[in-house]
């Protein structure tokens, strides 16, 4: 779950992914699922979020940002957030061990220079929302240098 303060921290639910009543329950009203092709995954948020003016999801919104790159810079989720696997499943152990700050995050880049290499990059631009999500907003920012050709958040081994 993903919630909008954020002094909240991300936390893993379990619940039955395919009961429509119960995704509705914790997003707050009607779901609308956004597919996060680059993390195997799902998001589900509030279908009317900021027709109803619900508070921003700054975290879901990155997490949509970085994942569904079609969506970047033109579409904040509001409301309350949760994530599954890609087919209603549970979502992939190595991205909920990252959001919930189990292991440490890394970002890397890829240069158009250097396609073939990723670069660690050394500091994380800081955040209200703390890490991971620090780590998702510097990834997010690299990809606007004209340089970088693909950015990524990645367990810190």
């Amino acid at each position: 779950m993903l919630p909008t303060d954020p002094l909240l921290p991300v936390r893993v639910l379990d619940h039955d992914e395919t009961d429509p009543r119960a995704a509705q329950a914790l997003v707050g009203g009607l779901i609308q699922p956004v597919t996060l092709s680059g993390a195997a995954s799902r998001l589900y948020v509030n279908l009317h979020g900021k027709d109803f003016g619900l508070p921003p999801n700054g975290r879901a919104t990155l997490l949509t940002w970085m994942y569904a790159p079609e969506l970047r810079g033109h579409h904040d989720i509001a409301g309350g957030a949760f994530l599954t696997g890609a087919f209603d499943t549970d979502a992939p152990a190595d991205l909920v061990a990252l959001l919930t700050g189990a292991v440490p995050a890394r970002v890397q880049t890829r240069s158009h220079r250097r396609p073939d290499r990723w670069i660690t990059v050394s500091q994380t631009v800081p955040t209200v929302y703390g890490e991971p999500f620090d780590a998702y907003a510097t990834a997010l920012l690299a990809l606007n240098n004209p340089h970088t050709l693909d950015a990524r958040v990645i367990p810190r081994q």
